[in-house]
């Protein structure tokens, strides 16, 4: 799992380290299960060999620990060589560590589809105080779901938001080439729904067919749009088919699996809920199951308790339909 940039903002995040978790759920069942997770091992993320490029927090330490004050990471892909490569916000940039956590590539900046030469930045991008770029990229809308095609060739990293100077309401999926380590000038379009204001996460069952978790930006309330959709990509620069695969507000729980609830929990029972302004992961686990978590934006958000901030809540879903 990945640790998102801190407690919400650069300016207060500079003392939050920049982590990737391994986690062990124990899941409750219909037979069992104590519903706890494990935090199992971490890896540090950090720039030892001095690859960026900007003044970081940790500038002038041997290690130069990455913080939340630094990046923004959002989405992680394991390549087949064991590395990881992350999605990051600010920037937008994509981040390449070896296993261990160190950058092995210098921050790779957005190319414009639209502009040949000129880079998508977002408004915290710090590389505009060397060479200011118009941000297009609106702020808390860069890199958050990234897709990496079945035979390991392409990363397809996807903006949350539209481009601030967009005419409708469509987001940039990229195609990047992994052994080359850049972007191929082919990309996508995702049409959001007429309810939804961002995206939360982007993984692909193939080389052409995903699912992209679509959300309001509402909490707390049982009238949300957060769904899972189906899409399909297609024609380059043109808006990938999609088809409503999950009503996340609208999950059939007929055996009671979140547990005792709580005063002025929301959702809980049958039917199932899941009603956080964030909710930003898939783990595609076989060809009926699918694995969401939320982004519990601590301590910030109240999804699922008015009175209450949120925990990181992690539900396994059996499909009606199997996707392959």
């Amino acid at each position: 799992m990945l640790a998102d940039n801190g407690f919400g903002t650069q300016d207060n995040s500079a003392d939050f380290l920049l982590r990737i978790y391994q986690i062990k759920p124990e899941f409750r069942t219909a037979t069992g299960g104590s519903g706890k997770v494990d935090v199992l091992n971490f890896i540090q993320l950090r720039d030892p060999n001095k690859l960026i490029t900007f003044d970081i927090v940790n500038q002038n330490t041997p290690e130069r620990l990455l913080t939340g004050a630094d990046f923004d990471p959002e989405s992680i892909q394991r390549a087949a060589d064991g590395t990881y490569w992350v999605g990051e916000e600010f920037g937008p940039f994509l981040l390449h560590f070896d296993k261990d956590g160190v950058l092995i590539d210098a921050p790779i900046p957005l190319p414009n589809p639209y502009q040949t030469g000129q880079e998508l930045r977002s408004p915290h991008n710090q590389l505009n105080a060397q060479n200011q770029v118009e941000p297009l990229v609106q702020q808390s809308g860069g890199f958050e779901g990234m897709a990496l095609s079945k035979d390991g060739k392409f990363l397809y990293p996807l903006l949350e938001k539209p481009l601030k100077n967009a005419d409708k309401k469509q987001l940039i999926i990229s195609q990047f080439d992994i052994e080359k380590k850049a972007y191929t000038g082919k990309y996508y379009l995702f049409d959001l729904a007429d309810k939804a204001d961002a995206i939360g996460d982007f993984q692909l069952i193939d080389n052409e067919t995903g699912i992209i978790i679509e959300r309001d930006n509402a909490e707390n309330t049982k009238a949300n749009y957060k769904k899972l959709i189906w899409i399909k990509l297609g024609e380059n620069g043109q808006a990938v088919q999609r088809e409503d695969l999950v009503d996340l507000m609208d999950i059939q729980n007929p055996d009671s699996l979140y547990g005792a609830a709580r005063d002025s929990d929301i959702g809980t029972g049958n039917p199932f809920t899941f009603p956080f302004f964030t909710i930003e992961d898939i783990v595609l686990e076989d060809a009926e199951t699918i694995t969401v978590l939320n982004d519990n934006n601590f301590p910030g958000s109240s999804g699922r308790n008015a009175k209450l901030a949120d925990d990181n809540e992690i539900i396994k879903l059996k499909l009606s339909k199997k996707l392959y």
